[in-house]
């Protein structure tokens, strides 16, 4: 999983957006999209969060809010809702591996960061963003 994304992120340099979108288009209902936009805002916030607690040296703290909304125990946040409002039974195969690997690369990236290495902390949280941009990069939702 983690090859596939480290393999996907070395041609990202070369790819580059025309006026058509060749993303591939994913149809899903309005409460499935909304769901997911939800869950995208989440995580974009989220990372915010851990980028500024590494620079506060605040290793622990960038590790929890990693794990609690991007790690493998975030997994199934759309479980209960009702089928059309889960953007899991939409995606095609690829697309729930990038996800699967983002879950992944979370958790590696919570443990890597309770080191208090920062280093090793950014390069984890790499693949984390890899995985961000290997989803955006190929998928669209409509």
């Amino acid at each position: 999983m983690r090859r596939a994304l480290l393999a996907f992120a070395a041609v990202l340099p070369g790819l580059t957006f025309a006026a058509d979108d060749a993303r591939q288009p994913i149809v899903m209902p309005q409460e499935a999209r909304a769901e997911m936009r939800a869950e995208m805002l989440d995580f974009q916030t989220a990372l915010h969060q851990i980028i500024e607690a590494l620079a506060a040296g605040r290793h622990a703290e960038a590790a929890e809010v990693a794990e609690r909304t991007m790690g493998i125990s975030a997994m199934g946040r759309h479980r209960n809702a009702p089928a059309n409002a889960r953007p899991g039974m939409f995606m095609p195969n690829e697309m729930h591996a990038i996800a699967r690997g983002l879950h992944a690369s979370a958790s590696d990236f919570a443990r890597t960061a309770r080191t208090g290495e920062t280093k090793k902390a950014l390069e984890a949280l790499a693949t984390v963003t890899g995985a961000c941009v290997a989803c955006h990069r190929s998928y669209r939702i409509q």
